[in-house]
């Protein structure tokens, strides 16, 4: 028989890496997903009143590839994720198109079955965002969202929620919109001084939130035995489209490399019980495919 406080326990492990998988992979926006207040009250998008510092990307060029990632709490592996760095078109303009996904372990899987997948192409060079969707499983349970962002500010989104269609949404955001992984990568490129804060306004196809990351200390942290100098920042997330503000992270940290690569590192967050904590497992560069005259002569 199954001791109910350890199936509490997987449980919300299995909700925090739904809440936070971005945060442990890309930094942002990972914290998107949890549940709302079962008293407040839904505020439309639109309605959100909100103005960010609009940002210039320092760094534009992440490299092209896949990060793996392990989950775990309290040292037990939970889940696994990984998220695809490659190349897009937006017309004639060269854009990065990002994939970012997670699932629960077969023994988790036994409480709690989590596949999460999300994806954005966005400017290569402004991080504006054109499109971006999100499908989560959780169990017998299945949520999907769709954005487009409009050059002029016009957001729309489609919500499908367990094979039902939502009624989609429409706005103008007068202030720079982001998803959450564009967010996450645009903070990846910023300047990252000591002391320093960097505000975010984020729409996820539903809620809009104000993500801040406060830029706290740098030092080594090893992570799967090798040493690192790493930046580490605290992020806070604040539900704007809910009549609470709900405040959404008790205590969360991330780790990012201190080099030109970003690399985001390590996850650390308190659930319920324990620790949750994600941290990169390897990174795998793009394979450039040969152009055909080195075919030829390598066939020779």
């Amino acid at each position: 028989m199954t001791h109910p406080l350890r199936t509490r326990c997987f449980t919300e492990g299995g909700r925090l890496l739904r809440r936070n998988w971005a945060a442990a992979i890309i930094t942002a926006a990972c914290l998107l997903g949890s549940v709302s207040s079962v008293f407040a009250d839904y505020i439309e998008p639109s309605a959100v009143n909100v103005k960010t510092e609009r940002y210039i990307p320092a760094k534009s060029d992440f490299e092209r590839g896949t990060y793996f990632y392990k989950v775990s709490w309290q040292g037990i592996p939970v889940a696994e994720a990984r998220v695809v760095v490659d190349d897009e078109q937006l017309g004639d303009r060269p854009a990065l198109k990002v994939k970012a996904s997670a699932q629960t372990g077969d023994f988790i899987d036994i409480f709690y079955k989590l596949r999460f997948t999300s994806e954005s192409v966005f400017d290569a060079h402004s991080f504006q965002p054109a499109r971006f969707y999100s499908l989560q499983r959780e169990n017998s349970r299945e949520k999907f969202r769709e954005v487009s962002f409009s050059d002029d500010g016009v957001i729309q989104a489609n919500y499908i929620k367990n094979g039902k269609d939502r009624e989609p949404r429409e706005f103008r955001s007068e202030n720079a919109t982001f998803d959450p992984i564009s967010a996450a990568f645009l903070a990846r490129s910023l300047p990252l001084d000591m002391g320093a804060k960097k505000e975010f306004d984020v729409f996820n196809g539903k809620h809009r939130f104000l993500i801040s990351f406060d830029i706290a200390a740098r030092e080594v942290i090893e992570v799967r035995g090798r040493k690192y100098d790493a930046i580490k920042v605290y992020p806070t997330v604040q539900k704007l489209t809910d009549s609470e503000g709900e405040q959404r992270l008790k205590y969360a940290a991330i780790w990012i490399s201190a080099d030109d690569n970003r690399e985001v590192l390590k996850l650390e967050s308190k659930v319920l019980v324990g620790t949750v904590d994600a941290e990169l497992v390897r990174f795998e560069p793009e394979v450039t495919a040969p152009r055909p005259v080195e075919v030829a002569r390598a066939s020779k």
